[in-house]
Order: structure tokens, then C-alpha cells, then sequence
């Protein structure tokens, strides 16, 4: 696939199919995150898969938005260093990696931050030193995980030279 075309039609997916997901599908996705550009270079972020239904339980309980997870094949905890100011963002950027690697294989995926930290944290034996700042859940999507999506139009995202000055393609 493209990735022209996994940006234009990859939707948030939080239904799966009843089935496992490859472990080199698993693999490929957290290596995805591994790759992923970190300020500096510091690559301080640690991912945590989740795939024992019994875990997968103990997350959605732990989440406020994220009760969705316990059907899902498999998830990841991300975790960062808070110390680099940065650390959101570079969890941002190895999520959308790990998204991207996945939907190659046809694996959909829904990130959510609504989730009990010290909760997550005493589950998963993440160390005081590591923030949560997302789980993403992982499996086929039950309608396919693609479609249409509903964005405001580049004209009023996007500007050119100054926040007043709206883009318009030349």
C-alpha cells in the first residue's frame, strides 16, 4: 500500500475481527515504533505489548476512553522519558509509525489517552521514571478500517507565509 493512500483513507478502528494478528505483524509494528525520529535522537520511548486477553481486560479497565481495548488483538503501552520536554511528541511520532506499519499488513488501529496512569503503570511494571502518554490498540478491523474522512478543507487549515494569509495551491 501506498502511503499516499494509508494517510487519505486510514481510519480509527476500534472494532476487531475475532482474530489473531501475525507475531511478525506484531514485531514489524514495534519495530516501526523503534524507528521513528526522537528529539536528539534520544529514542528514550520503551513499548510495553499487551496480548493476554487477561491483560487486555485489566488495560480497558484501567482506561477511561479506552474500554475498546479488551477486544482488540493486541495493544501497545507507550511509555517516554518526561524528563526530555519533548517526550509527547516523540510518543506522537512512534504511535503514527506504529499505525502506519500496522495498516500495511490490514491491521487497524485506535490510539486514546484517557487512561489511569498509576493504574497502567503497576499492571505493566513501568518504572516511575516513564510516562504514559498513550496506549494503541491493534487487530482487523470488522468493516475494513477505510473509508472517507471528514476533515475541514486545506484552505482553512493550512496558511502560507502568515497566520492571516490562507494557503492556496499556486
Amino acid at each position: 500500500m501506498e502511503i499516499d493512500e494509508a494517510i487519505d483513507h486510514r481510519l480509527e478502528v476500534r472494532e476487531y475481527a475475532d482474530e489473531p494478528v501475525e507475531e511478525s505483524v506484531k514485531r514489524r509494528t514495534l519495530d516501526a515504533g523503534r524507528l521513528a525520529p526522537s528529539g536528539k535522537n534520544s529514542q528514550h520511548w520503551r513499548f510495553v505489548l499487551v496480548e493476554d486477553g487477561d491483560a487486555l481486560d485489566a488495560l480497558a479497565d484501567a482506561s477511561v476512553t479506552g474500554g475498546w481495548v479488551r477486544n482488540a488483538a493486541y495493544a501497545v503501552v507507550v511509555c517516554t522519558d518526561p524528563s526530555y520536554e519533548y517526550h509527547e511528541l516523540d510518543a506522537g511520532r512512534a504511535i503514527t509509525h506504529m499505525q502506519q506499519a500496522a495498516w500495511e499488513h490490514g491491521v487497524g488501529s485506535c490510539i486514546y489517552t484517557g487512561l489511569d496512569r498509576a493504574a497502567t503503570r503497576s499492571l505493566f511494571g513501568i518504572p516511575d521514571a516513564y510516562e504514559v502518554p498513550g496506549v494503541i490498540g491493534f487487530g482487523y478491523p470488522t468493516d475494513g478500517g477505510a473509508g472517507r474522512k471528514q476533515r475541514e478543507p486545506l484552505s482553512t487549515i493550512a496558511r502560507r507565509g502568515h497566520f492571516e494569509e490562507p494557503f492556496e495551491a499556486q
